[in-house]
């Protein structure tokens, strides 16, 4: 077999270093593995100071954009009531199932144009949605008839510092747990590694409780372990 010279790596097929990671556990196991295996120690951002820079305004109302309808905010947006601010895009609205129709006369009334269905076909939690579009600005929304969305929208209601709702915690790691693109694995990390062991078993609680996948509530911890390295930049470990 022919090797890549060092520092490099071969683009031929070697069935050995293939894998499936379709599924979000594969996923999950691969980051954590590797993750918990290196263990960075202090090295990387502050996040602590990170977490304390100001919010960027979300440029629309959304009194005016959905009215008494409740929404709230979740994936990137919502990460930042969680963890130090990243770039995004698009804003993802989750909204109730009930109320997912309605929701849609409102945007189309108000002159947003949809763009397309979203389909979230490896998704265990029933989610569907359409991706919306007005001046440049993109707005996902999601929606799902799972009782975790009943459950979410029954917490105590959470906000940033801008104002915005957002989904609690919770609720946005188990969404993180079950799409577990790259990204989200980040998200993950820094989100939970802020967390005590009590406040990690209350999340884990609820992955537990809603989740179909029997690994994802020890994935959360293992997350959070992983988180603490990052946040820890004092760490022996």
């Amino acid at each position: 077999m022919r090797l890549a010279a060092a520092g490099h790596f071969s683009t031929a097929w070697n069935p050995r270093y293939m894998a499936d990671y379709r599924e979000a556990k594969d996923r999950r196991r691969f980051y954590l593995d590797r993750g918990l295996r290196k263990r960075s120690r202090g090295a990387g951002s502050d996040l602590a100071r990170l977490m304390e820079l100001p919010r960027a305004r979300v440029p629309m109302n959304f009194g005016d954009l959905f009215g008494e309808i409740p929404v709230m905010v979740v994936d990137g947006i919502a990460t930042r009531a969680y963890a130090p601010e990243r770039m995004t895009k698009d804003i993802d609205f989750l909204v109730e199932h009930e109320q997912f129709a309605f929701s849609v006369r409102r945007l189309g009334e108000q002159g947003w144009v949809k763009r397309a269905d979203l389909h979230f076909t490896t998704s265990t939690l029933g989610l569907y949605g359409q991706e919306w579009e007005r001046d440049e600005v993109i707005v996902d929304l999601i929606s799902t008839d799972q009782d975790w969305g009943r459950e979410a929208f029954a917490s105590p209601a959470v906000f940033d510092t801008t104002g915005l709702r957002v989904i609690p915690l919770a609720y946005l790691v188990l969404m993180k747990i079950d799409s577990a693109r790259g990204i989200d694995q980040g998200d993950l990390t820094r989100m939970l590694g802020r967390l005590s062991d009590g406040e990690v078993e209350a999340v884990v609680a609820v992955v537990d409780r809603h989740s179909h996948d029997a690994q994802a509530a020890d994935d959360v911890r293992q997350y959070a372990l992983l988180g603490r390295l990052e946040w820890d930049r004092d760490s022996s470990l």
